[in-house]
């Protein structure tokens, strides 16, 4: 099977989040073909990660893909589970996110099948919900002695420059839930209560305050927030005395989930003291984490005078052209495998259009990664 021809089976194989079985397996037999010792990691019936190990020289190398793509969102212009070429792009579901990169290093993989360079493997479940199959990885001790960790996964940074593009950080990310109080009455006397939802549309103007003091870092994107959810409603004619907030926070380096949300309820809190707020029946507006099965992502920065990187640096030069290093607007699993200390790097396709319609990426690009994974197996 040539390049091509296996990221367009890759493509025809539905694996949105969630249904990541039968790409699962697909993997795991390129994988067995390619000599590696593989093994399953549980995370649910059904679903699963595919781990795996081959060579004996130098300390490990950990070459990582998410197996997950989210669903066809907008209107697409063919079927995108076929792959369509087209003045040299390709266009499918996931092929930016991320099948191509899977497929290069399954490419590279298979390549550089005689080599005995130590090198293990992990593509995992759930990187487009909470990651909960990196968490597994990460808990298994399948990173603890590998000397750097390499994905494919794409930039997310704004300009898209391809495999030129070395990603050596990620903001993180946390979602606070914002409890509004308000005070029910009947709604046909609606002005004898106070309604959570006029409450918590005032707050979510305010709110935008916090934006000129959420911090900042040399490298990595500004931090920033954005409400994504707002709920409130009665089950009778009555007046909402409560509207839950949900604001997304991303954060940058020395930012955790607990400084944002220290950092929310102090500003929070000023607007009491500030008169712009009372408080209702003897309530305020409470904040929190909003709960998930796993922790939120810290952000990270990998050294760019590690080796890894000079590596990277030179496999990119080589076959892409002068490398750049770039910093992820958004949160990825390589956040949770940061957590390991071993260096993370990552080198995605050209392309664009992730989470939309008609997704794409240059076969141009598809074909430089398999070099440059290639070549950093061959000299790390």
């Amino acid at each position: 099977m040539d390049d091509i021809a296996l990221l367009e089976e890759a493509v025809s194989i539905n694996s949105v989040s969630g249904n990541e079985k039968e790409f699962a397996i697909f993997v795991e037999k390129q994988l067995q073909a390619a000599s590696f010792k593989t093994k399953r990691i549980r995370i649910e019936d059904g679903r699963f990660n595919i781990v795996g190990e081959r060579g004996k020289e130098g300390k490990p190398l950990l070459f990582y893909g998410h197996l997950d793509t989210v669903p066809p969102y907008g209107k697409w212009s063919f079927n995108p589970f076929k792959l369509r070429k087209k003045d040299g792009r390709l266009y499918g579901l996931g092929v930016f996110d991320m099948k191509a990169g899977v497929c290069a290093i399954i490419r590279a993989l298979q390549s550089q099948q005689e080599s005995d360079r130590a090198i293990k493997v992990a593509f995992c479940v759930d990187e487009e919900n909470i990651s909960e199959g990196a968490f597994e990885v990460l808990k298994s001790g399948l990173l603890a002695d590998v000397e750097a960790i390499i994905t494919g996964e794409i930039a997310s940074s704004g300009k898209c420059l391809g495999p030129r593009q070395i990603v050596l950080g990620r903001r993180g990310r946390c979602v606070l839930e914002i409890r509004v109080p308000g005070a029910s009455a009947h709604g046909a006397q609606d002005k004898k209560g106070v309604n959570a939802i006029n409450e918590a549309a005032r707050l979510i103007e305010h709110l935008r305050e916090m934006e000129s003091f959420l911090g900042s870092h040399p490298l990595l994107p500004a931090p920033s927030q954005f409400v994504r959810k707002i709920n409130a409603e009665t089950t009778s004619l009555s007046v909402p005395e409560l509207a839950v907030v949900e604001l997304d926070r991303h954060l940058v380096i020395p930012q955790t989930p607990e400084s944002a949300l220290a950092q929310t309820k102090k500003f929070i809190s000023s607007l009491y003291k500030r008169k712009i707020f009372r408080p209702i029946d003897g309530k305020k507006i409470e904040v929190g984490l909003k709960p998930r099965k796993t922790p939120y992502l810290a952000p990270y920065i990998t050294d760019p005078k590690s080796q890894i990187v000079k590596i990277a640096a030179c496999a990119v030069k080589k076959h892409a052209g002068k490398p750049v290093f770039a910093y992820g607007n958004s949160v990825a699993d390589e956040n949770v495998f940061a957590l390991s200390g071993a260096p993370v790097i990552g080198i995605g396709p050209m392309g664009g259009n992730e989470h939309q319609a008609d997704e794409w990426i240059t076969a141009r690009s598809y074909k430089q990664m398999i070099n440059i994974f290639s070549e950093i197996i061959k000299t790390a």
